[in-house]
C-alpha cells in the first residue's frame, strides 16, 4: 500500500483494496476481531497497573492473557517490550520523571519474572542442539537497563536457541572459550542512549581482533538504535526491532 516513515506514526491509518473488501464485507464481526479487543484491553490494563506501581494486578492479567491463547513469549514481545518503548518515549519528551520511569522498569522486571516462570513450564530442549549456534547478549557499556536484553534472550529461548549473557568484562573470554571454536556465534548488544556510541565502537573493535574461530557477528539494537541515533559502524548490522534477526 506504499507505507512511509514514520511508522511509529499511530495516526495512520490502513485499509483493504476494494477486491478484498468485497469478499469480506463486515470485518468487525469475526471471532479475530473480538479477540484482538480483548487483547487489546488487557494491554491497556497492564499498562495501567504499571503506571500506577500497582504489581498485585500483574498476575490475573498474565494468566487472563495467557486464557485468552496469548502464548507467554507474545506477552513479553507484543506486550510488555512496546510498553517499555513507550515509557523511553515519555521519559525523553520529560513527561515522566526519571523516579517514574524507574518505577515501571521494576515493575516490568517482576512482570517478567512471571512471564518467565510460565514459560519454562512449557519449555523442552532446545530445538538449535549445539554445533547450530549460539546467541551472546550483553548491554552497552554504560546502559543499565537490562529488561530489554533479558526479553530478547527469553525470546531466543522460546525459539530454541542457546543463549549466554556477557558483559564488558567476559564477552571476549566467553567468545574465545574452545568449545565453541568454528561454531557460528552471534553477538547482540543493547544500546540505550547515543552517548553509548564511543565505548560500543571500542567494544566491537576489541571483538573483532579475535582470531576468525572466535570472531562473532555483531548486531546492535536497543532503543539508540530503533530511534534512528547510531550511525552505521563497518562490520556490525544495526536492528530496529526483533524481526531484522530474521528468526520469526
Amino acid at each position: 500500500m506504499g507505507e512511509m516513515p514514520p511508522h511509529a506514526d499511530l495516526g495512520i491509518t490502513h485499509g483493504l483494496c476494494p477486491k478484498c473488501a468485497g469478499e469480506e464485507p463486515d470485518l468487525l464481526s469475526g471471532d479475530e476481531y473480538a479477540h484482538a479487543v480483548a487483547l487489546r484491553d488487557l494491554f491497556q490494563s497492564l499498562f495501567a497497573a504499571g503506571r500506577r506501581n500497582d504489581f498485585s494486578a500483574a498476575g490475573p492479567l498474565v494468566d487472563d492473557a495467557i486464557a485468552a491463547h496469548c502464548r507467554p513469549v507474545d506477552i513479553l514481545i507484543g506486550m510488555i517490550a512496546p510498553m517499555l518503548y513507550e515509557i523511553g518515549n515519555a521519559w525523553e519528551r520529560g513527561t515522566l520523571t526519571v523516579e517514574g520511569e524507574h518505577e515501571f522498569t521494576a515493575f516490568a522486571e517482576r512482570v517478567i519474572d512471571l512471564v518467565e516462570a510460565r514459560m519454562r513450564l512449557a519449555w523442552s530442549q532446545p530445538t538449535h542442539p549445539s554445533g547450530d549456534g549460539c546467541y551472546f547478549l550483553m548491554n552497552a557499556p554504560g546502559n543499565i537497563h537490562v529488561v530489554g536484553i533479558r526479553i530478547l534472550g527469553l525470546w531466543l529461548q522460546n525459539q530454541g536457541w542457546r543463549t549466554r549473557h556477557v558483559d564488558d568484562r567476559t564477552v571476549l573470554e566467553a567468545l574465545a572459550e574452545p568449545s565453541l571454536a568454528g561454531e557460528p556465534k552471534t553477538l547482540l548488544v543493547s544500546i540505550a542512549l547515543p552517548e553509548q556510541c564511543d565505548a560500543v565502537a571500542a567494544l566491537v573493535e576489541r571483538v573483532q581482533a579475535l582470531p576468525a574461530p572466535s570472531r562473532p557477528n555483531i548486531v546492535l539494537g536497543g532503543y539508540a538504535v530503533k530511534t534512528g541515533r547510531v550511525l552505521p559502524i563497518p562490520g556490525v548490522r544495526l536492528a530496529k526491532d526483533i524481526s531484522a534477526l530474521g528468526l520469526d
